[in-house]
């Protein structure tokens, strides 16, 4: 992969576009996509441009990402690259160790290059500045190292305006996360069949694993996907509300869900046999988990560790 840096006003410590220092650690990164997929679509592309680095002091960096010396952006279909599967953007480029205050993708603009395609056909994909900010990451004492820039499409793309007025998508950095791949953990499992019509639930939607970080989580605590952040924001949570890391479909062929690039940690795993009208900004008051006789699943996932949560019937 051919790529161009863009140094701006750059640190002396940095000598030319892969520079090296005799003042300052350096490390070769390479960044990746991939992402956890939204409900009602079918593609969901974005024409990557560059990728920005905030150091904590200093100017920022910027790395031009360009595929093959031709086009000046390169386009990704996300749901291309679901679960443990990635798409690279960035390759062997040398920047400073340390910590970084911000990442920040740049989209290119061009027309017909951000799109969506759901149930109403091909719907604009509209970036605001044509920036995603994704928030801080630490690049370590390491010859060379790999991030993964990880979409939950389930919270972090929403529709403007509705189906008949409709202002197109954005994406937003809630549900946006930054992993190293080296340590990257999944999930994944199956669901029984008999859950999923378990109650009023219909067998072919609505069947989902929520993730939760943490252990100790009171099951009556837990809820769907919320952004207090969000401009159109107007819930009012419950006392000790427990929001969703993720979620994930569950296959009703296969039966099986996966969950890709997760930070090593403590998790809770719930199933839903009727979260598909989980609104990504406000509570929708989604019964989780549903059935509420199928608890909750705690989990400790290790560096590089695939866990396995599976939900079996209910027994009497």
């Amino acid at each position: 992969m051919k790529l161009k840096c863009l140094a701006i006003a750059i640190t002396t410590v940095l000598m030319g576009c892969n520079g090296s220092s005799s003042d300052l650690a350096t490390s070769q990164v390479s960044f990746s996509v991939s992402d956890a997929p939204v409900d009602n679509a079918s593609v969901v592309m974005i024409a990557f441009d560059k990728i920005e680095l905030v150091p904590e002091s200093g100017d920022s960096i910027l790395f031009d990402v360009d595929p093959d010396g031709v086009l000046d952006y390169q386009q990704v279909d996300l749901l291309t690259v679901q679960g443990t599967e990635v798409k690279q953007i960035l390759a062997g480029y040398e920047v400073p160790v340390g910590n970084y205050q911000n990442l920040i993708l740049h989209i290119e603009p061009g027309a017909g290059l951000n799109y969506v395609v759901d149930q109403s056909g091909n719907q604009a994909l509209k970036q605001p500045s044509n920036k995603l900010k994704l928030g801080s990451f630490s690049v370590a004492v390491q010859p060379t190292q790999a991030f993964t820039i990880e979409f939950d499409l389930r919270q972090s793309l929403v529709m403007r305006g509705n189906q008949g007025n409709n202002n197109g998508y954005i994406l937003k950095p809630h549900g946006v996360t930054i992993v190293s791949s080296s340590i990257a953990a999944s999930l994944g499992g199956s669901v029984d069949a008999s859950l999923f019509n378990a109650g009023v639930c219909t067998y072919a939607s609505g069947n989902f694993v929520y993730l939760y970080s943490g252990h100790g989580l009171d099951p009556t605590a837990l809820i769907d996907m919320v952004d207090p952040d969000d401009e159109t924001y107007t819930s009012t949570l419950p006392v000790g509300a427990v929001a969703p890391y993720t979620s994930a479909a569950v296959n009703v062929d296969t039966f099986q869900y996966q969950i890709g690039n997760l930070p090593p940690g403590d998790y809770t795993a719930a199933f839903s046999c009727s979260a598909d009208a989980d609104d990504p900004v406000n509570l929708d008051g989604l019964t989780i988990p549903d059935p509420a006789a199928k608890a909750p699943v705690e989990v400790t996932l290790a560096n590089s560790e695939a866990g396995n949560v599976s939900f079996g019937p209910i027994t009497p």
